[in-house]
């Protein structure tokens, strides 16, 4: 009986190592079948086409410059969070999404940045972001009808830099603020930010943009029903809004 019972424990334990080992060799073909279909894909699937959605500004052979790709490439020679990173070197890329297919098309679909502003710095003007990020120098004989930021040094002023970016922001998007002109934002504290529109200078201080535009453009039709000539309106003040005739002494 005790014999019958050893064999009996014998035999589970051949066949349980029989099943070790079916288990181990198949986990062993599956690794070589991986890493040879692996160097495979590597070493023998090539790029035979780079195809770009999205890019408006960036040209296409600007963007192949940028990821360092082109045809005759492994496909998975440069991995996708690489040629993101590239892309991204440039400012005009917020983001990117990259696809590589198996045909070895490779294809890429970008979101450039959206210029908002023209920044002036010592008479040379450059196209800016919504968060003030400076994309690229403006071409001579561009025209672009866009406010500009003058006479704030994004460097040291940052702080007022940044306050006329997000004023630019609300303009941006607020397209009910009409103008016949350039207009232009200055100041050196968020305090101080000053609009030109239409030759009239408007203090808008800082904060409360989206409220400040709306009384401006009460203000103004005011002082066209009115044809009042204005030297500047004071927005900066939460209960009372200054209008300063052409001509009149300060203080009157």
């Amino acid at each position: 009986m005790n014999i019958n019972r050893r064999n009996l424990r014998s035999l589970q334990r051949k066949k349980e190592s029989k099943k070790i080992k079916f288990v181990v060799f198949l986990f062993l073909i599956f690794v070589i079948a991986f890493s040879a279909a692996y160097f495979l894909i590597k070493n023998h699937m090539l790029v035979r086409d780079i195809a770009f959605e999205g890019n408006h500004h960036l040209k296409n052979d600007e963007l192949k410059s940028l990821i360092k790709l082109k045809n005759g490439d492994e496909l998975f020679g440069i991995s996708g969070r690489e040629l993101y990173k590239r892309l991204k070197s440039s400012p005009w890329i917020r983001d990117a999404v990259i696809k590589k297919e198996l045909s070895g098309r490779v294809l890429i679909n970008v979101t450039e940045a959206v210029p908002v502003a023209i920044l002036s710095i010592a008479g040379r003007p450059y196209l800016i972001d919504r968060e003030g990020n400076i994309l690229e120098p403006m071409k001579e004989g561009t025209v672009l009808f866009l406010p500009v930021i003058k006479d704030i040094d994004y460097k040291n002023n940052r702080e007022a830099y940044l306050e006329a970016v997000r004023f630019v922001d609300v303009l941006h998007n607020k397209r009910g603020v009409s103008y016949d002109g350039t207009i232009e934002i200055t100041g050196q504290r968020p305090e101080d930010i000053t609009l030109k529109l239409d030759n009239i200078s408007i203090k808008i201080g800082a904060g409360d943009f989206d409220k400040k535009l709306e009384r401006l453009e009460f203000v103004r039709d005011e002082i066209e029903k009115r044809n009042m000539s204005v030297e500047y309106i004071d927005l900066r003040f939460a209960n009372k809004i200054i209008v300063k005739p052409a001509g009149s002494v300060e203080g009157e």
